[in-house]
């Protein structure tokens, strides 16, 4: 849908720390104006589906439907009936691609799943940014590639 949108996209020139950093600050800007876009075109309506299977019930009715508690109780106990089958689905996320590996035995809950973080191939770069450099610039160049450790930690 970015053809849909008005935005510029940022490019730095240098490459360096600052060069990102100024490139993240006007990215950020760049992003502003385009959920400012998206947001005036939403169409009303509502914005979930009306199926039990797939959706809780509403606060209000599972404390006065014993159907709704019920529905409510099996859906957190037993999960989504997904089919058999394996999938990769990937989203864009604020440092790439956010995907997600997982197979199903066609249960309520996934019998394998991987997560691939955007940030675990940005790292792979850092080596290379820091090549002759002082360790005291590790810090900026993190965070000019904004990597996000949690993420690291498998």
């Amino acid at each position: 849908m970015y053809d849909r949108f008005d935005f510029d996209v940022p490019v730095g020139e240098a490459g360096d720390t600052c060069d990102r950093y100024m490139v993240r600050m006007e990215e950020m800007r760049q992003s502003l104006r385009i959920i400012e876009q998206a947001i005036a075109t939403l169409p009303g309506g509502p914005i979930n589906i009306d199926d039990p299977r797939f959706i809780l019930p509403g606060k209000a009715q599972v404390y006065e439907n014993i159907e709704a508690l019920m529905n409510h109780f099996k859906f957190i106990m037993e999960g989504v009936k997904v089919p058999t089958g394996e999938v990769y689905s990937a989203t864009e996320a604020a440092n790439g691609e956010l995907g997600f590996y997982i197979v199903s035995r066609g249960g309520g809950g996934p019998y394998k799943i991987k997560v691939r973080p955007p940030c675990f191939p940005l790292f792979q770069g850092i080596p290379h940014l820091v090549k002759g450099q002082m360790i005291a610039d590790l810090i900026a160049t993190l965070g000019s590639v904004n990597i996000i450790a949690g993420e690291l930690d498998r």
